[in-house]
């Protein structure tokens, strides 16, 4: 644990779980004084007198309570979670995927002179998109970085220059914990919004210093472009709404200039490789998964049951790994070599035992079980929208109910409990509210019954997450494809779920196209693939989204 700052500024990082707690004055003396020597009357007697006033004993145990469910406290419940094997072996293997090499890779900044004209990028089938300037990239509900260090002290130092000491406040970004040597940041946010966005509305940066100073990030959302080894595919972000809607023309000739001009100026562009990993220690050349890939665009595109297409894309998916696998066996056949003894195929046999080959819907709950741990965990990310991180909790475990592989799991229980106080819930089990203009309630959060229905995806917008999700090559974030479409399915299963009645838990698209982004869970998703279930076959795909056999 690392105390940084101090006052209002204070934060507590936890650097091998990423978490970074936002403390507050108050909260930063007291955790300065968790030393271990002190009881709870100590700390309220030492605390007062670094403070100068007495503090109500209820504020301390409501701080002790937050640290406890975070898991940053050495007390008997993070004990327990530690001695369950769940965050050290956890941590554990973050780490060892912290080293593992994805996919995607950045590009490197080229000159203004090397930069070649692009041809139209490939986008989704039926993208569409126009700003409107609603500032939603701008605001806390997006991810407001990362920025780099050149980019920070760029801006910094113009505002300085001219002047203008709220724009050359260093505190308006927030430094993240790296593993590297090169030190990123984030945005900070003020009143909801990024600290650059005026009073108009408009970005102070690009009007006071130009569009080329903005953080590349900025200049590039709500675009993802990688370059592939056959041209540029463009996927977007679902976060913006016009995107979302598919609210605006081809967005192809925007994405082109968009792209041409951060070329010469940012590592920010991704690039694919030409041998994609398909499995773990299965490769095929990029066109060959590029043909996977656009077929199955074109299903999910195609009308019909989204969830269907999906699956048999899937399908596709696995026939695809057969077949590469059938090839190498072929080529690797030495006809001179000496038949396997039995007691190297029982070697063989030993060695596959050591990885746990659990039944489908054994590997669907317990991915869905720990997936609920950890966004419990991660709601301390100061870079993480909380709440999102709690609603997708949340469906965690409606999933895993509906599910019904361990009905009698804690979680499970109180999660229907909670949505039974509401009496949403008969017979154990949540039941849907219609989703019709005139019994759609308001739902905690202020949001009115045709914005609620907005954030709610129905079959467009499952089909837009999906394309958008392939489009910019989502599954190369994890270690195979065969994980990321994993992952993927996941996230899939969220959108799927019914809207509850007055229900603050109730996943958004908003959430989704948040947390799809979220490098910590995005580690997490890939690291329980890897640990807990090892298939992504697509039985452990249907029972996630609700295909019982």
């Amino acid at each position: 644990m690392v105390l940084v700052g101090h006052g209002d500024d204070g934060e507590l990082r936890d650097v091998q779980m990423g978490q970074v707690v936002k403390l507050g004055e108050v909260a930063s003396v007291i955790v300065g004084l968790l030393d271990g020597t002190r009881d709870a009357e100590a700390l309220l007697k030492d605390a007062a007198r670094i403070l100068g006033e007495e503090l109500n004993p209820l504020g301390l145990v409501e701080l002790l309570q937050a640290l406890d469910r975070r898991a940053l406290l050495d007390t008997p419940r993070a004990r327990m979670v530690v001695a369950q094997g769940l965050v050290r072996a956890d941590i554990a293997a973050l780490q060892r995927l912290a080293r593992r090499r994805k996919q995607l890779t950045d590009r490197p900044p080229v000159s203004v002179t090397e930069a070649p004209g692009i041809p139209l990028p490939y986008t989704s089938p039926g993208a569409g998109f126009a700003c409107k300037s609603c500032n939603r990239c701008c605001s806390e509900d997006h991810l407001l970085g990362p920025v780099t260090r050149d980019e920070r002290d760029k801006i910094l130092m113009a505002f300085a220059q001219a002047g203008d000491d709220r724009g050359s406040d260093p505190s308006n970004f927030i430094p993240l914990p790296t593993a590297g040597s090169d030190p990123v940041y984030l945005l900070r946010p003020r009143d909801g919004f990024c600290s650059y966005l005026g009073e108009d509305g408009l970005c102070r940066v690009h009007k006071l210093l130009g569009e080329e100073a903005k953080p590349a990030i900025c200049r590039l959302f709500p675009y993802r472009a990688i370059k592939t080894p056959v041209g540029w595919d463009v996927g977007m972000s679902l976060l913006c709404p016009t995107v979302a809607d598919a609210d605006g023309p081809d967005p192809a000739p925007d994405a082109r200039r968009t792209i041409q001009a951060l070329q010469v100026i940012t590592p920010h562009l991704r690039e694919a490789p030409e041998m994609v990993d398909l499995v773990d220690g299965l490769a095929v050349e990029w066109t060959r998964y590029q043909i996977w890939e656009r077929e199955l665009l074109e299903g999910i595109n195609a009308g019909g049951d989204i969830r269907a297409a999906w699956l048999a894309g899937l399908r596709s998916f696995e026939a695809l790994v057969e077949q590469a696998r059938d090839e190498e066996e072929d080529d690797d056949l030495d006809l001179g070599a000496p038949m396997e003894t039995e007691e190297s195929l029982l070697t063989a046999e030993s060695m596959d035992e050591t990885i746990e080959l659990a039944e489908p819907a054994a590997a669907a709950d317990r991915l869905l079980r720990d997936l609920a741990l950890w966004s419990e965990l991660l709601v301390g990310l100061e870079a993480a929208d909380p709440m999102a991180l709690r609603r997708f909790r949340s469906a965690m475990l409606r999933i895993r109910a509906d599910l019904a592989f361990s009905p009698e799991a804690a979680p499970v229980l109180a999660e229907m409990a909670r949505l039974k106080a509401r009496g949403r819930v008969g017979d154990g089990m949540a039941q849907p509210e219609q989703d019709t203009q005139e019994n759609f309630p308001i739902v905690v959060g202020s949001l009115t019954p045709d914005e609620l229905k907005a954030e709610l995806a129905g079959d467009d917008r499952q089909r837009r997450f999906l394309s958008e999700a392939l489009a910019g090559k989502r599954p190369f974030e994890y270690g195979t494809v065969a994980r990321g479409l994993l992952a993927i399915s996941v996230f899939f299963s969220v959108l799927r779920l019914q809207p509850i009645r007055n229900d603050e838990f109730q996943p958004r698209l908003s959430d989704i196209a948040y947390l799809v982004n979220h490098p910590q869970l995005t580690d997490i998703l890939d690291t329980r693939t890897v640990v807990r279930s090892r298939a992504a076959e697509p039985a452990v795909h249907a029972l996630i989204l609700g295909v019982r056999p």
